[in-house]
């Protein structure tokens, strides 16, 4: 797949995602966000910490370069301010990255070794596409301890976004 400007609408819609993910985040109480709870990251903070893990690890991948990571958790970041002010620097880092590529780039295969071992290969456009679908999977985790939280929960979903792509100018996806 050599289409970026699809890319790049997947990107802005992630990035579009991942802010009102943390724009709801930031209005819950504390304790809310730390709180273990019955899921495979146990908390709302550790998910958002395993997403920009996991979008460093591929940015590495794809760049060619260690990502010095050993587990998919990786350490906090500190305050919940600190990991959004990291969450916006790294979308638009990937939006940059893409924008640097050429069609041509988005065909070539990357060699990756997944924390674990596992060890692979896919093309760049396809990475890409993984940062996406693996931001909206972990999203939905969210989504699930907001309810647990009796709180209003995100709503992330294609045609939500339409809407405010509309409503707001922004680039729509191709």
């Amino acid at each position: 797949m050599k289409d970026k400007a699809y890319l790049r609408g997947l990107l802005e819609y992630n990035a579009w995602a991942n802010a009102d993910l943390f724009k709801k985040v930031m209005v819950l109480p504390a304790d809310e966000v730390t709180r273990k709870r019955e899921a495979s990251l146990e908390s709302i903070n550790v998910q958002l910490h395993h997403m920009l893990v996991i979008d460093h690890i591929w940015l590495a991948h794809m760049e060619g370069r260690d990502h010095g990571y050993k587990d998919r958790r990786g350490e906090p970041y500190g305050t919940l301010e600190e990991t959004w002010t990291e969450r916006q620097a790294l979308d638009s880092r990937l939006l940059a990255y893409l924008d640097g590529l050429v069609p041509d780039a988005l065909e070539e295969m990357v060699e990756y070794r997944l924390i674990g071992s596992s060890a692979g290969s896919m093309s760049r456009a396809m990475c890409l596409t993984h940062l996406v679908m693996h931001g909206s999977y972990h999203r939905g985790w969210t989504t699930d301890m907001f309810c647990q939280a009796k709180a209003q929960q995100p709503i992330a979903d294609l045609p939500v976004y339409e809407r405010v792509v509309r409503e707001q100018g922004l680039n729509p996806l191709p």
